[in-house]
Protein backbone atom coordinates (compact mmCIF):
# COMPACT_ATOMS: atom_id res chain seq x y z
CA UNK A 1 0.00 0.00 0.00
CA UNK A 2 1.60 3.43 -1.09
CA UNK A 3 2.10 6.09 1.24
CA UNK A 4 1.54 10.29 1.13
CA UNK A 5 4.59 11.61 0.37
CA UNK A 6 3.92 15.09 2.43
CA UNK A 7 1.94 13.03 5.84
CA UNK A 8 3.04 9.51 5.04
CA UNK A 9 -0.79 8.55 5.66
CA UNK A 10 -1.43 5.38 3.83
CA UNK A 11 -3.68 5.94 0.90
CA UNK A 12 -5.10 3.33 -1.30
CA UNK A 13 -3.12 2.07 -4.25
CA UNK A 14 -5.06 3.85 -7.30
CA UNK A 15 -6.19 7.06 -4.93
CA UNK A 16 -4.54 10.51 -6.71
CA UNK A 17 -4.55 12.48 -3.50
CA UNK A 18 -4.01 12.22 -0.04
CA UNK A 19 -7.60 11.41 2.33
CA UNK A 20 -5.74 12.70 5.07
CA UNK A 21 -3.74 16.20 3.74
CA UNK A 22 -5.05 16.35 0.28
CA UNK A 23 -1.61 16.70 -1.29
CA UNK A 24 -1.20 14.64 -4.62
CA UNK A 25 0.60 10.94 -4.55
CA UNK A 26 3.32 10.75 -6.85
CA UNK A 27 4.36 7.41 -7.48
CA UNK A 28 7.51 6.38 -6.62
CA UNK A 29 10.31 6.17 -9.78
CA UNK A 30 9.76 2.75 -11.43
CA UNK A 31 6.27 1.82 -10.41
CA UNK A 32 3.60 2.50 -12.93
CA UNK A 33 0.34 4.18 -11.11
CA UNK A 34 -2.88 2.55 -12.30
CA UNK A 35 -4.97 4.59 -14.49
CA UNK A 36 -7.93 5.22 -12.81
CA UNK A 37 -11.13 3.59 -14.79
CA UNK A 38 -14.59 4.74 -14.93
CA UNK A 39 -16.57 4.90 -11.81
CA UNK A 40 -18.87 1.46 -12.05
CA UNK A 41 -22.75 2.45 -12.27
CA UNK A 42 -24.62 2.10 -9.54
CA UNK A 43 -26.95 -0.41 -10.86
CA UNK A 44 -24.08 -2.53 -11.67
CA UNK A 45 -23.88 -3.54 -7.69
CA UNK A 46 -27.79 -4.08 -7.62
CA UNK A 47 -29.02 -7.30 -7.83
CA UNK A 48 -30.77 -8.46 -11.74
CA UNK A 49 -34.26 -6.46 -11.53
CA UNK A 50 -37.43 -8.62 -11.67
CA UNK A 51 -39.17 -8.82 -14.73
CA UNK A 52 -42.38 -6.55 -15.00
CA UNK A 53 -44.10 -8.52 -17.51
CA UNK A 54 -47.74 -9.05 -17.54
CA UNK A 55 -48.12 -12.46 -16.73
CA UNK A 56 -49.82 -14.76 -19.96
CA UNK A 57 -53.08 -13.64 -21.33
CA UNK A 58 -55.15 -16.75 -19.77
CA UNK A 59 -59.03 -17.07 -19.33
CA UNK A 60 -60.20 -18.20 -15.98
CA UNK A 61 -61.06 -21.97 -15.79
CA UNK A 62 -64.02 -20.69 -13.38
CA UNK A 63 -65.86 -19.30 -16.23
CA UNK A 64 -67.79 -20.79 -19.61
CA UNK A 65 -67.39 -18.82 -22.12
CA UNK A 66 -70.00 -20.47 -25.09
CA UNK A 67 -72.22 -18.37 -26.88
CA UNK A 68 -75.79 -18.71 -26.49
CA UNK A 69 -78.50 -18.15 -29.08
CA UNK A 70 -79.60 -15.22 -29.80
CA UNK A 71 -83.26 -14.77 -27.85
CA UNK A 72 -85.78 -13.91 -30.48
CA UNK A 73 -87.08 -11.05 -27.96
CA UNK A 74 -83.45 -9.35 -28.10
CA UNK A 75 -84.12 -5.66 -27.85
CA UNK A 76 -81.29 -4.15 -29.94
CA UNK A 77 -79.26 -5.90 -33.12
CA UNK A 78 -76.13 -7.30 -32.92
CA UNK A 79 -73.23 -6.75 -35.15
CA UNK A 80 -72.50 -8.78 -38.16
CA UNK A 81 -69.22 -10.40 -36.01
CA UNK A 82 -71.26 -10.14 -32.60
CA UNK A 83 -72.12 -13.17 -30.42
CA UNK A 84 -73.76 -12.99 -26.74
CA UNK A 85 -72.13 -14.85 -24.00
CA UNK A 86 -74.71 -13.84 -21.61
CA UNK A 87 -78.24 -13.31 -21.15
CA UNK A 88 -79.08 -12.36 -17.54
CA UNK A 89 -83.10 -12.38 -16.00
CA UNK A 90 -82.42 -10.09 -12.44
CA UNK A 91 -83.95 -12.68 -9.48
CA UNK A 92 -87.18 -11.71 -8.53
CA UNK A 93 -86.60 -9.96 -4.94
CA UNK A 94 -85.48 -7.41 -7.23
CA UNK A 95 -89.32 -6.56 -7.03
CA UNK A 96 -89.07 -5.77 -3.19
CA UNK A 97 -85.71 -3.57 -4.13
CA UNK A 98 -88.06 -1.09 -6.69
CA UNK A 99 -90.83 -0.82 -4.50
CA UNK A 100 -88.66 0.25 -1.45
CA UNK A 101 -89.28 3.96 -2.50
CA UNK A 102 -92.95 3.69 -2.19
CA UNK A 103 -92.83 1.44 0.64
CA UNK A 104 -91.17 4.21 2.54
CA UNK A 105 -93.06 6.76 1.50
CA UNK A 106 -96.05 4.84 2.60
CA UNK A 107 -94.25 4.15 6.14
CA UNK A 108 -94.08 7.60 6.60
CA UNK A 109 -97.88 8.69 5.58
CA UNK A 110 -99.07 5.70 8.02
CA UNK A 111 -96.89 7.64 10.39
CA UNK A 112 -99.07 11.36 9.97
CA UNK A 113 -102.06 9.37 9.56
CA UNK A 114 -101.99 7.39 12.87
CA UNK A 115 -101.76 10.50 15.00
CA UNK A 116 -104.10 12.50 13.09
CA UNK A 117 -106.76 10.29 12.98
CA UNK A 118 -106.64 9.90 17.09
CA UNK A 119 -106.63 13.22 17.17
CA UNK A 120 -109.93 13.71 15.32
CA UNK A 121 -111.35 11.30 17.77
CA UNK A 122 -111.16 14.48 20.38
CA UNK A 123 -111.88 17.21 18.79
CA UNK A 124 -115.88 16.41 18.59
CA UNK A 125 -116.43 16.20 14.71
CA UNK A 126 -119.86 14.26 13.55
CA UNK A 127 -119.16 10.42 13.12
CA UNK A 128 -119.74 10.85 9.32
CA UNK A 129 -116.76 13.83 8.40
CA UNK A 130 -114.55 11.65 10.80
CA UNK A 131 -115.09 8.65 8.17
CA UNK A 132 -114.84 10.55 5.53
CA UNK A 133 -111.57 12.00 6.81
CA UNK A 134 -109.97 9.09 7.89
CA UNK A 135 -111.34 7.13 4.25
CA UNK A 136 -109.58 9.34 2.42
CA UNK A 137 -106.35 8.98 4.29
CA UNK A 138 -106.67 5.60 4.18
CA UNK A 139 -107.41 5.80 0.16
CA UNK A 140 -104.30 7.38 -0.12
CA UNK A 141 -102.51 4.99 1.71
CA UNK A 142 -103.71 2.21 -0.36
CA UNK A 143 -103.07 3.87 -3.36
CA UNK A 144 -99.43 4.72 -2.37
CA UNK A 145 -98.37 0.86 -1.74
CA UNK A 146 -101.13 -0.16 -4.79
CA UNK A 147 -98.72 2.24 -6.82
CA UNK A 148 -95.28 1.39 -5.87
CA UNK A 149 -96.40 -2.60 -6.10
CA UNK A 150 -97.64 -2.06 -10.19
CA UNK A 151 -94.61 -0.09 -10.50
CA UNK A 152 -92.18 -2.81 -9.36
CA UNK A 153 -93.68 -5.81 -10.96
CA UNK A 154 -93.84 -3.67 -14.38
CA UNK A 155 -90.03 -2.46 -14.13
CA UNK A 156 -89.11 -5.69 -13.23
CA UNK A 157 -90.03 -7.33 -16.47
CA UNK A 158 -87.94 -4.68 -18.28
CA UNK A 159 -84.87 -5.48 -16.30
CA UNK A 160 -82.84 -7.34 -18.65
CA UNK A 161 -79.07 -7.58 -19.33
CA UNK A 162 -76.77 -9.07 -22.06
CA UNK A 163 -72.50 -9.35 -22.67
CA UNK A 164 -71.35 -9.74 -25.94
CA UNK A 165 -67.81 -9.89 -27.36
CA UNK A 166 -68.73 -6.30 -28.27
CA UNK A 167 -69.99 -4.84 -25.24
CA UNK A 168 -72.26 -5.15 -22.33
CA UNK A 169 -76.08 -3.77 -22.57
CA UNK A 170 -78.59 -3.21 -20.02
CA UNK A 171 -82.31 -2.61 -20.54
CA UNK A 172 -84.47 -0.82 -18.02
CA UNK A 173 -88.13 0.87 -17.82
CA UNK A 174 -91.27 1.00 -16.95
CA UNK A 175 -94.18 1.68 -19.72
CA UNK A 176 -91.58 2.03 -21.92
CA UNK A 177 -88.02 1.01 -22.05
CA UNK A 178 -84.18 2.44 -21.96
CA UNK A 179 -81.12 0.48 -23.37
CA UNK A 180 -77.15 1.40 -22.25
CA UNK A 181 -74.69 0.15 -24.17
CA UNK A 182 -71.47 0.01 -23.63
CA UNK A 183 -68.44 -0.94 -25.58
CA UNK A 184 -66.03 -3.32 -23.97
CA UNK A 185 -63.01 -1.81 -24.59
CA UNK A 186 -63.99 2.16 -23.30
CA UNK A 187 -65.09 0.38 -19.79
CA UNK A 188 -63.14 1.65 -17.27
CA UNK A 189 -63.98 -0.08 -13.94
CA UNK A 190 -66.68 -2.82 -13.07
CA UNK A 191 -67.96 -2.31 -9.36
CA UNK A 192 -69.21 -4.71 -7.37
CA UNK A 193 -71.77 -2.60 -4.70
CA UNK A 194 -74.11 -4.34 -2.02
CA UNK A 195 -76.22 -1.69 0.00
CA UNK A 196 -78.03 -2.69 2.89
CA UNK A 197 -81.47 -2.86 1.10
CA UNK A 198 -79.52 -5.85 -0.92
CA UNK A 199 -77.68 -7.31 1.91
CA UNK A 200 -81.38 -7.74 3.81
CA UNK A 201 -83.15 -8.94 0.46
CA UNK A 202 -79.55 -11.01 -0.51
CA UNK A 203 -78.93 -9.57 -3.62
CA UNK A 204 -76.14 -7.94 -5.30
CA UNK A 205 -75.67 -5.20 -7.98
CA UNK A 206 -72.24 -4.01 -10.72
CA UNK A 207 -72.01 -0.62 -11.95
CA UNK A 208 -70.31 -1.16 -15.91
CA UNK A 209 -68.32 2.13 -15.44
CA UNK A 210 -66.48 3.80 -19.09
CA UNK A 211 -64.08 5.95 -19.53
CA UNK A 212 -65.89 9.61 -18.35
CA UNK A 213 -68.93 8.10 -16.99
CA UNK A 214 -70.59 9.40 -13.66
CA UNK A 215 -68.94 8.29 -10.82
CA UNK A 216 -71.28 5.33 -8.69
CA UNK A 217 -71.62 6.65 -4.58
CA UNK A 218 -74.24 6.57 -2.74
CA UNK A 219 -76.06 3.89 -0.95
CA UNK A 220 -80.13 5.65 -1.09
CA UNK A 221 -83.08 4.06 -3.14
CA UNK A 222 -82.06 7.33 -5.25
CA UNK A 223 -79.20 5.67 -7.31
CA UNK A 224 -81.96 3.22 -8.78
CA UNK A 225 -84.01 5.90 -10.25
CA UNK A 226 -83.43 5.49 -14.20
CA UNK A 227 -82.13 8.20 -15.76
CA UNK A 228 -79.80 8.89 -12.62
CA UNK A 229 -76.77 6.84 -13.58
CA UNK A 230 -75.73 9.06 -16.60
CA UNK A 231 -72.95 6.89 -18.67
CA UNK A 232 -73.08 3.55 -16.07
CA UNK A 233 -74.75 0.78 -16.87
CA UNK A 234 -76.11 -0.86 -14.13
CA UNK A 235 -77.09 -4.27 -13.42
CA UNK A 236 -79.35 -4.80 -10.59
CA UNK A 237 -80.95 -7.60 -8.63
CA UNK A 238 -78.03 -9.99 -9.20
CA UNK A 239 -76.96 -13.30 -6.78
CA UNK A 240 -73.60 -12.47 -5.11
CA UNK A 241 -71.66 -15.34 -6.54
CA UNK A 242 -73.62 -14.42 -10.33
CA UNK A 243 -72.17 -10.56 -9.77
CA UNK A 244 -68.80 -12.00 -9.09
CA UNK A 245 -68.50 -14.20 -11.80
CA UNK A 246 -69.74 -11.48 -14.37
CA UNK A 247 -67.52 -8.74 -12.99
CA UNK A 248 -64.75 -11.36 -14.26
CA UNK A 249 -66.18 -11.98 -17.51
CA UNK A 250 -66.57 -8.64 -18.39
CA UNK A 251 -63.03 -7.77 -17.39
CA UNK A 252 -61.92 -10.74 -19.78
CA UNK A 253 -63.64 -9.83 -22.62
CA UNK A 254 -62.57 -6.17 -22.47
CA UNK A 255 -58.92 -6.89 -22.43
CA UNK A 256 -59.10 -9.15 -25.03
CA UNK A 257 -61.37 -6.81 -27.13
CA UNK A 258 -58.51 -3.99 -26.47
CA UNK A 259 -55.95 -6.50 -27.74
CA UNK A 260 -58.52 -7.16 -30.78
CA UNK A 261 -59.05 -3.39 -31.57
CA UNK A 262 -56.10 -1.75 -29.86
CA UNK A 263 -58.10 0.78 -28.58
CA UNK A 264 -58.53 1.86 -25.59
CA UNK A 265 -61.68 4.33 -26.25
Amino acid sequence: MPFCNSCGASVPDNARFCQACGSPIVAPPGVAKPAPGPTPPLAANLPPPTSSQRPPFSFPATLDLRPIAVPPDLPFHPQTDEVIYRQIIPHPRLRWRLMLGGLLSAVVFLVFIVPLTISLIFTGLALGTFVAITGILVGIFVVIVGASVAYATLAYHKFRYWITNHRTVGRRGVIGYSIDSIPLETISDVIVQRSIADRILGLSSIWVQPFGGTPVGGYGAGQYQFGGMTGTNSFLGLMPPDATNLQQLIFYLRDLRRRETGRLI
